[in-house]
């Protein structure tokens, strides 16, 4: 059996307090909200002794057991590498790094170019059971998820997606380095695809020496082409076809 690629307590462990999962209750109360994902989140609040205290931007234990229970509503946790959600959220991993983003509040983004790119962005939120629209007052031909958006945020920072500053971003997600080659490749050509729409390189790439040669490295081994470093980005050249 492939392995899991992300559980509830990861995206616990990474964006919430730590300390909040040395309380019984907070543990009892993530196990729940995976079990029992229909129940109101009032109703496990009650079954357990979540901690009181909140994080300065006001998410609070119960806030993070609503958030992994609309995560696991959508099917997005306990996935393994072989199914089709993971397959979404790993493009979509890959569009966020390359076009898009995590706001400080978990709001994923993405940004789109023709009609082409949302064909692609089409195929990626199908996978995962999810849809979108235009950012409402937003820059021209970015989109967010139309629901559970902080959610689906939370899972692709866990997935390695920066949040707020991408310029923290120093390698390519951990994950990579243990999936199967086909998500390897949908994660290369959908970055360089999406890259390709953009005025100038994502912020790591431009901003990162490490990422750079982290990204250089990764798409020497998953793509043929010709893989280079230059002026504060990776270039390859030589690829015959690019697939979606």
């Amino acid at each position: 059996m492939s392995p899991r690629a992300v559980t509830a307590f990861d995206v616990a462990s990474h964006t919430g307090p730590a300390a909040w999962l040395d309380s019984e209750g907070y543990r009892r109360g993530i196990e729940l909200a995976v079990a029992h994902p229909e129940v109101e989140p009032d109703a496990i609040a009650s079954m357990v002794a979540l901690p009181a205290d909140a994080t300065a931007d006001g998410c609070s234990p119960a806030t993070m057991v609503a958030e992994i229970q609309r995560a696991a509503r959508r099917g997005w946790l306990d996935v393994s590498y072989d199914s089709p959600a993971f397959a979404g959220l790993n493009k979509l991993v890959a569009w966020a790094l390359s076009a898009g983003g995590v706001e400080a509040d978990y709001t994923p983004f993405f940004e789109v170019g023709h009609g082409t790119d949302y064909e692609r962005l089409d195929r990626a939120f199908e996978r995962i059971g999810c849809g979108y629209e235009p950012v409402c007052g937003g820059a021209p031909h970015r989109v967010e998820p139309r629901e559970a958006a902080t959610a689906l945020g939370r899972v692709l920072a866990t997935l390695g997606v920066p949040v707020g500053d991408p310029n923290t971003l120093t390698t390519l997600p951990a994950y990579l380095s243990e999936c199967p080659d086909s998500l390897r490749r949908a994660f290369a050509y959908t970055y360089l695809n999406s890259r390709d729409r953009a005025a100038t390189a994502p912020a790591p790439e431009r901003n990162s020496p490490a990422f750079r040669r982290a990204l250089a490295a990764f798409l020497t081994r998953t793509v043929d082409g010709t893989v280079t470093i230059l002026d504060g980005a990776v270039f390859v050249t030589g690829i015959e076809g690019r697939r979606p």
